[in-house]
């Protein structure tokens, strides 16, 4: 029996975008994989596109999702999915020509149930690399689900996207799965992402309940630092939304997991500092940004694979 992948795609008006997203999967090396784009009830002519490569193609199949969001959309896909194994793309990323064949030879060699591969950034209009991101993932959780591939039935078992964790329902979902596997990382370049204006990370209430959603879930899961670092996070948010009390309760919080005490000198700094606006902001969310990430341990043994 062929092994059968399965690819779900979510758009929501990017019929612009789509194309590329499409067209990349129709080159890839290995042939048998199918490619559900879930329709979030876009306003453009994003079911137009999809129809037009569906008709020429049937790996190509459209369907529009009966609920609304990303979650839902990329839970329906998987619903409709007849693949062993899954995996995702955002409809303004592309996979590289290569992407199925290597992924699903690296998940035959580790015997892994989740593999989280590289990717790389870059500049839609020059082509030029802005970033490239392999195996630098040191806990429990992950995101951007461009780069993975899991198995259906490790997504079944743990039910999939929960939209009450978005906009963090990837590294939420990682989370859940972290109880049954650890995932593996793949030494190989899968996909590429291209940065823009509307997908920059911004402070929001939504963003910091999302937060909450995740130390929730991850509590009987995660190492004390990653909890701290995801606390640590949440107090960032919660100082750019000019919450000084929420920002100093999770920067306490965070301290206590740190055994390196970093994020107790953030704690005390900040429990001194006077105001929390003002000319300094700047400065002061760099400091935070720093120390969140400087000299961050290795807290998951990730095992690693090559196609070598």
């Amino acid at each position: 029996m062929t092994d059968l992948i399965s690819l779900v795609v979510p758009s929501y008006n990017r019929a612009h975008l789509l194309k590329d997203a499409i067209e990349s999967t129709l080159t890839q090396t290995y042939p048998h994989w199918e490619m559900l784009i879930v329709d979030d009830k876009s306003t453009d002519n994003t079911a137009e596109v999809a129809q037009s490569y569906a008709t020429k193609d049937p790996r190509v199949k459209y369907f529009l999702n009966p609920e609304k969001g990303v979650s839902s959309a990329r839970n329906y896909g998987i619903k409709m999915s007849q693949g062993q194994y899954i995996a995702f793309l955002d409809d303004d990323d592309i996979n590289l020509p290569h992407r199925f064949e290597s992924q699903l030879k690296a998940m035959k060699k580790s015997g892994n149930g989740f593999l989280v591969s590289g990717f790389q950034s870059c500049d839609r209009e020059t082509g030029t690399v802005l970033e490239v991101q392999k195996l630098e993932l040191k806990a429990s959780c992950t995101g951007f689900p461009s780069r993975w591939m899991i198995r259906k039935d490790l997504l079944d078992k743990v039910g999939g996207f929960d939209q009450a964790a978005a906009p963090l329902e990837d590294i939420e979902l990682s989370a859940r799965l972290a109880a049954h596997e650890t995932f593996a990382l793949h030494d190989d370049i899968v996909a590429v992402t291209y940065p823009t204006e509307d997908s920059a990370s911004t402070a929001t209430e939504k963003k910091v309940r999302a937060r909450l959603v995740l130390l929730e879930r991850g509590k009987d899961i995660f190492p004390p630092m990653e909890t701290a670092w995801w606390e640590f996070a949440a107090a960032t948010d919660y100082y750019m939304l000019g919450q000084k009390d929420k920002t100093l309760e999770f920067l306490k919080k965070a301290s206590k997991g740190d055994q390196r005490g970093l994020y107790n000198l953030a704690y005390q700094y900040f429990r001194i500092a006077k105001g929390i606006n003002g000319p300094f902001k700047r400065v002061h969310l760099k400091v935070l940004a720093t120390l969140r990430e400087y000299n961050f341990p290795t807290l998951v043994q990730h095992p690693v694979v090559s196609n070598d």
